[in-house]
């Protein structure tokens, strides 16, 4: 027996907090780190078994692993003196038990407990562990309202003790108070069929013996949001014989639940306790989605009337939601969440079901602003582009299949299912084709070369897209596309979809391919046979036909439907909010929003700002090794960040689509980030070689002129140079001596660099650079040596170096794609966007010639858009870290992007007919 004093390696017995079946737990201090623990002493049927004591001590590593916040965190393994341990963070405060034996807890305190206990279980089962032994007595609330779970997954590890005497479970005792009884075990049973957990938590497959998996922990979960509500237990009797019958065969008493609990909480309780397995709620998530969207589930709306429906002031989504029937909508959701296995035809037309479904982990969405999600035509399988190759994810699987024959640099874009579901199109932007494979993978076919493949949809007859201001058709089998409609000058289409009966084509058309002119551009039909052109709806894009008779499409981050009459081609009732939130392409350069609706009525969507316009980004200063910084900035816009050449100020800017601004802002966080330019949309600002001025690009005087500003903001912008028409002019990089400014001319799709010398003015072509890619060009840090990108957009993009002044002489750096290089301050290095997801940096010799050595991958948790953009990172003072922009959400320790969740609403045609009646 240990005592107060008793030193255990270099841990301090204080007191003794409690006993049981699993052993003795004691306070004790880290005399090392100075904090206080818990320490659980094993019994003897684990010190005395050096085999299970072993896979005991290296199974107690996996469970340390589980760093939640909600989860009481295993510290150690400790051996001293004969005695083994765990060490365990201590939790202060009292357990469940505690707080139930007082009385029924209040709903709006007991649902904060059940959402943490919810989530550490989550966290777990994601990691294959499996506490089965949760109970009250095992749950900790601090008195801030935080919730531990204890012993978690202990009951997973251990093996078949030894019998106890008169044939008794070892150490079990039968008492009144059964949810603080020792875990239970037999020596009847094989080890993988014993009997573990608390008799009045355990499930119906515990109690007989059988194998266990999370579905049991689903079941401890309901029995103890039952009693936190009802005050009593589940499943109770006079001895352990009486509860183990109970909860094999009997019901809980369910009028001691709260007569106005919400039927969504009392549904999930009751599909959480049910005895057959495969009928019980299969998912902890199911769960959480219930507590976390009570709200949404319970909440009625006033239901919406039959006349024109207007979009002036709309109430919250979930306001106007369906008031369909709770309980059928709940254990809709349980099922669907916990296993994607739902048939496209469902048994109730009312069960509208939703979820979440994140990209597994280590993918991230790698197309900006394209389409880069779809659902195949019946509603069973989701494609997604991520990580630069196209992931096929059926219903009935938990992950994603990556579809070989898919991965691209750079990554392919619009996803399309063929009509049976069988094949997938996707353009090909290294191939410039639309390229065809088998959902199953193989060899992916040629459907047909173009330059560029916007806006797929593939129907019964052939695949639509547009591309250089015409709307396009080809066979799926492959073949010359022709021309189906061909446009004016100045309008950019999007998502051409032929109409029932193969006469009108639906599509949006805008004057300009920007987030603004996305907003007010107009949705149209169009004839096939007369050319002839009827305006449906002003302002949105991305329009889909459904077969219910309405026309989706979106404004902004919402989708909105109107009633449609394809027979007589004409909207017959206002447009109508029905998903808020949605993502848009990121750029703008797109009339993408990303969602897809099957024909049998599942909707899919990325989770994004109800605004386009706002799509937000952090800026983080990011190590060698993937850890940022967060700069003290708010989410926003933000691109193309340089630091001034002192290291303690960025010039960067933002766009909206509206507005393109420039601003200033202190590394040191000590001032508020401040706006530099007014007047225009301002671009790619760059410092000069002093840090005093900062040129950018504006359109402020009618072109795209180079200006040049004080970075204080105390003097008016000066013009650099004068574009010839249609023209653009983009500056590129600054000389250390502050003689040169690089800039680029883009004209149409192609790109010259060239060298304006500050002293008169003069503008003379560098390097003869011709390129249909921005050349992102960057001095190096001594100013006689020039990195640049070039390459044609059939080709991979390289990169290459030039002395400057040029001397005719050219080193090719990258093997393969190479794009947006910086250099290292001390011009050791030059780094560079790879081949793939790479971020790589070379090391460089300048002297007496010049030479560099082979490319060493970097991690890069910063946005690194296509070759169309300019660079989005530079470099900081010592070469240590990258300031880059990052998507706003990022694990702050890591860096690792939270990726966007796709939502997924099945039955969600009852909803939209319900929301806006056809006529």
């Amino acid at each position: 027996m240990l005592t107060a004093g008793t030193r255990l390696g270099p841990y301090e017995i204080v007191a003794l907090l409690g006993a049981g079946g699993m052993g003795e737990v004691f306070r004790a201090t880290d005399t090392t780190l100075g904090r206080q623990v818990a320490i659980k002493i094993l019994p003897d049927a684990f010190a005395s078994d050096p085999e299970r004591l072993t896979r005991f001590e290296r199974e107690a590593k996996t469970l340390a692993s589980l760093n939640h916040p909600h989860i009481a965190a295993i510290y150690g393994f400790e051996k001293s003196g004969g005695v083994h341990a765990l060490v365990m963070e201590l939790v202060e405060g009292e357990d469940l038990s505690a707080h139930i034996a007082r009385g029924p807890i209040p709903l709006d305190e007991a649902l904060p407990i059940a959402k943490q206990v919810a989530d550490a279980l989550e966290a777990a089962h994601e990691q294959g562990i499996v506490h089965r032994d949760l109970k009250p007595a095992n749950i900790k609330v601090r008195t801030d309202g935080t919730v531990k779970v204890l012993d978690f997954g202990l009951a997973k590890l251990i093996g078949p003790a030894e019998a106890g005497h008169h044939g008794e479970p070892r150490g079990v005792r039968l008492q009144a108070d059964l949810s603080h009884s020792p875990t239970l075990t037999t020596p009847a049973m094989t080890q993988a069929g014993m009997i573990l957990g608390t008799a009045a938590y355990m499930s119906p497959e515990q109690a007989k013996g059988r194998a266990t998996d999370k579905r049991s922990d689903v079941w401890s979960f309901g029995c103890v949001l039952y009693e936190m509500l009802s005050g009593q237990r589940a499943f109770d009797g006079e001895d352990m014989t009486d509860v183990l019958g109970a909860v094999v065969r009997l019901e809980p008493d369910w009028t001691a639940l709260p007569a106005d609990l919400p039927p969504a909480i009392r549904t999930l309780i009751q599909r959480s306790i049910v005895k057959d397995r495969r009928q019980r709620v299969a998912d902890i998530s199911a769960a959480k989605f219930v507590l976390s969207e009570l709200g949404t589930l319970s909440a009625p709306a006033a239901a919406e009337g039959a006349a024109t429906p207007t979009v002036t002031a709309p109430r919250p989504l979930w306001k106007r939601a369906l008031p369909a029937i709770v309980a059928a909508v709940v254990a809709g959701a349980l099922v669907g969440v916990a296993a994607w296995t739902l048939k496209p035809a469902p048994a109730s037309p009312l069960t509208v079901t939703r979820f979440t479904l994140s990209l597994d982990e280590g993918q991230q969405f790698t197309v900006n602003n394209q389409q880069n999600l779809a659902l195949s035509t019946d509603g069973t399988a989701l494609a997604y582009v991520a990580n630069n190759q196209v992931y096929v994810r059926s219903m009935p699987d938990r992950a994603a299949r990556p579809i070989a024959g898919t991965q691209q640099t750079p990554s392919p874009y619009s996803p399309v299912f063929s009509p049976d579901g069988r094949s997938i199109a996707f353009y090909s932007q290294s191939e410039r084709a639309i390229k065809k494979i088998a959902v199953s993978g193989g060899a992916a076919v040629t459907i047909c070369p173009t330059e560029n493949a916007f806006g797929m949809t593939w129907d019964a007859d052939a695949i639509l897209f547009h591309d250089a201001g015409r709307i396009m058709r080809v066979s799926a089998n492959g073949g010359q596309p022709a021309v189906l409609i061909g446009l004016k000058d100045g309008e950019v289409p999007w998502r051409p979809q032929v109409l029932p009966g193969g006469e009108w084509v639906l599509m949006t058309i805008a004057t300009a391919a920007n987030t603004a002119a996305w907003d007010i551009a107009q949705i149209v039909v169009q004839s096939l046979k007369t050319s002839e052109r009827r305006m449906l709806v002003s302002g949105g894009s991305d329009a889909r036909y459904l077969p219910t008779g309405h026309i989706v499409y979106a404004l902004g981050g919402v989708l909105l439907a109107v009633p449609f009459d394809a027979r007589h081609l004409v909207v017959t009732g206002g447009p109508v909010p029905i998903v808020e939130g949605v993502q848009r392409g990121v750029s703008g350069t797109s009339g993408a929003a990303r969602f897809s609706v099957s024909s049998t009525g599942s909707l899919a969507f990325v989770r994004g700002p109800v605004s386009a316009s706002s799509s937000q980004f952090d800026l983080a200063l990011v190590d060698r090794h993937g850890t940022r910084q967060p700069l003290k900035l708010p989410p926003g816009p933000y691109e193309y960040p340089r630091l001034s050449p002192d290291g303690k100020q960025i010039a960067v800017g933002s766009d909206d689509g509206k507005d393109a601004i420039v601003w200033i802002y202190d590394v040191s966080g000590a001032s508020s980030i401040r706006r530099l330019t007014v007047g225009g949309r301002n671009r790619f600002p760059v410092w000069s070689a002093d840090g005093a001025h900062v040129a950018f690009q504006s359109d402020r005087e009618g072109d795209l002129a180079i200006f040049l500003q004080r970075a204080d903001g105390t003097a008016a912008a000066e013009r650099l140079t004068k574009p010839d028409k249609d023209t653009a002019h983009v500056p590129e990089s600054w000389s250390p001596d502050a003689k040169t400014l690089l800039f680029s001319v883009a004209k149409g799709a192609s790109y010259a660099l060239t060298a304006l010398s500050l002293s008169d003015k003069a503008a003379t072509p560098f390097g003869g650079i011709q390129s249909s890619v921005p050349p992102a060009a960057a001095f190096s840090p001594d100013g006689k040596w020039v990195a640049y990108s070039t390459g044609t957009r059939r080709t991979s993009v390289a990169l290459f170096v030039q002395p400057f002044p040029t001397t005719g002489a050219t080193y090719p750096i990258s093997k393969g794609f190479g794009n947006h290089p910086a250099w290292a301050r001390d011009g050791k290095e030059l780094f560079y966007s790879a081949a793939g997801p790479q971020f790589v940096g070379v090391s460089v010799t300048m002297r007496p010639t010049f030479t560099f050595g082979n490319p060493v991958p970097v991690p890069r948790p910063f946005r690194e858009r296509n070759s169309d953009f300019e660079r989005d990172n530079d470099i900081t003072l010592d070469g240590k870290r990258f300031l880059g922009v990052v998507a706003a959400g990022q694990d702050t320790e890591s860096g690792t992007a939270v990726a966007p969740q796709i939502e997924v609403v099945l039955n969600w045609f009852e909803e939209l007919k319900a929301r806006v009646p056809t006529k």
